[in-house]
């Protein structure tokens, strides 16, 4: 698969992962879950998402942040990270990598729709549903 094929979403949280990828992809976008932070650098490997969205809820999601950073090439894949409002969270996030923070206590998912064609792009017309 070629760059920016692909929106990585990396949560623990099952009710999360089957929320928000199925509004990305009515937005037009090819979204893969990922329950495991460890899953990312693995993938990197492999396959360069398009962008990663990171839910600051697992525990090990600045480890994974920083393992995604750690990778070759990986300063081409924009990052958002969503939270509820912890300290420290979003200055963690960003001195971290990312390349934005979206918090989730108000969240009602357009926020991160919104980062998400801001760091992607527009849909590919052949899968925009709008």
């Amino acid at each position: 698969m070629r760059f920016g094929d692909m929106i990585w979403v990396v949560t623990n949280n099952r009710r999360t992962r089957h929320t928000l990828v199925p509004l990305i992809a009515a937005k037009g976008y090819t979204a893969l879950d990922l329950d495991c932070g460890d899953e990312v650098p693995r993938r990197m490997q492999f396959q360069i998402p398009s962008l990663v969205i990171i839910d600051c809820g697992m525990p090990d999601s600045f480890k994974t942040l920083a393992e995604l950073r750690a990778q070759p090439n990986s300063h081409v894949v924009p990052v958002v990270m969503f939270s509820d409002d912890a300290p420290g969270h979003r200055e963690r996030a960003l001195l971290g990598g990312a390349n934005a923070f979206v918090e989730k206590g108000t969240l009602d998912w357009a926020e991160l729709l919104a980062e998400v064609t801001r760091f992607a792009g527009p849909p590919p017309a052949d899968q925009a549903d709008c």
